[in-house]
């Protein structure tokens, strides 16, 4: 997307840190952390996976398209890296869908811990290997310039701000 070609005012993006260097200002809302997750029936019938090379074998659930090559990096205890590819049964774009599938028991997906809260407060979803985590993403809004941005631009930009720190503390 061209912030400045094609005439917006700001764009909402994620990606994973670090940022790109870019002419664009950029503010940041929050981070958005990871988690792999799945329905706590999956993991009756499956077991507990010893590590995160067992989650290679399982059903799994991903975001992205049919071409691509799937595959989750995840950090553990003492910086140790881990880079696990799998075979997903289903392949989206949609969280929703994802989660749903999950839900339901189809297999263990990766998504942001803020989207899955509720499940795993009341215990539909379980995080999967607890101490593993997926790469944080950084929720960030980018705009041309500061300079002739109008009030509602600048209003907005505070009100996002302070809705996604809300959302980082629950």
């Amino acid at each position: 997307m061209d912030v400045v070609g094609e005439g917006l005012d700001l764009a909402l993006r994620v990606r994973p840190p670090p940022l790109q260097d870019s002419d664009l200002v950029l503010r940041t809302l929050a981070e958005r952390r990871q988690c792999l997750v799945a329905a706590p029936e999956l993991l009756q019938r499956l077991g507990q996976p010893g590590g995160p090379m067992d989650l290679s074998a399982w059903p799994s659930l991903d975001m992205g398209g049919l071409q691509e090559t799937h595959r989750w990096v995840l950090h553990g205890p003492d910086a140790v890296r881990a880079e696990v590819r799998h075979q997903p049964r289903l392949v989206t774009q949609s969280m929703l869908a994802l989660r749903d599938a999950a839900l339901l028991g189809a297999g263990v997906v990766q998504l942001p811990s803020m989207f899955v809260r509720e499940d795993l407060r009341s215990g539909t979803l379980v995080q999967v290997l607890p101490g593993w985590e997926p790469r944080s993403e950084i929720i960030h809004a980018v705009y041309a310039s500061r300079r002739g941005q109008l009030p509602a631009v600048r209003a907005l930009l505070d009100h996002l701000a302070q809705s996604f720190r809300t959302l980082s503390e629950e």
